[in-house]
């Protein structure tokens, strides 16, 4: 579509489905499994990030809908910019940064 890309970026949708609830590609983007939060959890019920739940450190997050874009410069009020890793050590294998959805103000 002629757009360069260092000029996208990920954005992310999370979706209340888990794994086997899934029967076919996305329409748009990439369906994405596997993924956890450290120290956070995901509240499929409010659809965002809440506080983790006492000697919770990781939980796994239902599937997430990848989408490439354009880059956007504003900040949206209560979206979390979370870094995602492709490992559990955090370094130095990041990823890109997906948006979600909080109650707290960012």
């Amino acid at each position: 579509q002629g757009m360069e890309l260092d000029k996208l970026q990920v954005f992310t949708e999370v979706t209340k489905r888990d794994a086997r609830q899934i029967d076919s590609a996305a329409r748009e983007g990439a369906l994405v499994t596997g993924m956890y939060l450290e120290g956070a959890r995901w509240d499929v019920n409010s659809n965002s990030l809440e506080d983790s739940k006492p000697k919770e450190m990781f939980t796994r997050m239902p599937v997430i809908n990848c989408k490439a874009g354009p880059q956007q410069d504003r900040d949206d009020k209560n979206i979390y910019i979370c870094p995602t890793y492709c490992v559990p050590t955090r370094q130095p294998h990041f990823v890109f940064a997906a948006q979600l959805r909080t109650k707290q103000p960012s």
